[in-house]
């Protein structure tokens, strides 16, 4: 189940991301595996990376993914059902169900999501927040 996580993450990262996006520091380097096990509460290995634009932090139970997106995906996310994350960089909202939980964000003309799988929302907005604000200081 991990591994089709991963892939499917993997290919949407792929497909939605733009040329400019993929210029920009990789996501690895905006969150260390030490602040996602924190986070999490689990133990995560070190964060693999999703093409150029994004990152893969895996525990036990749950998968944790960082990646740039393009104006396009961030507008079509926000025409869905969401709920605001205010205090994160210029415009963030959560969008998902249990077991699939993002945060998206945009500070500047830099666009980005954060997606916890395996988690409830309850639990999965918490952990991302905490996360976000790490990576909006880094944006």
């Amino acid at each position: 189940m991990t591994l089709l996580r991963s892939i499917a993450s993997a290919i949407f990262v792929v497909l939605c991301a733009s040329p400019s996006i993929l210029a920009q520091a990789a996501p690895c380097t905006w969150l260390t595996q030490e602040q996602v096990s924190s986070a999490l509460g689990a133990k995560v290995g070190t964060g693999s990376p999703i093409n150029t634009n994004g990152c893969s932090w895996t525990a036990p139970k749950t998968t944790l993914n960082l990646s740039t997106a393009s104006q396009a995906l961030f507008d079509g996310a926000k025409r869905g059902s969401k709920t605001a994350a205010p205090g994160l960089g210029d415009d963030a909202f959560f969008t998902g169900t249990d077991g699939f939980v993002t945060l998206w964000m945009k500070k500047g003309s830099t666009f980005v999501f954060l997606r916890i799988y395996g988690l409830p929302q309850s639990e999965a907005q918490p952990k991302l927040t905490t996360l976000a604000k790490t990576v909006v200081s880094k944006l």
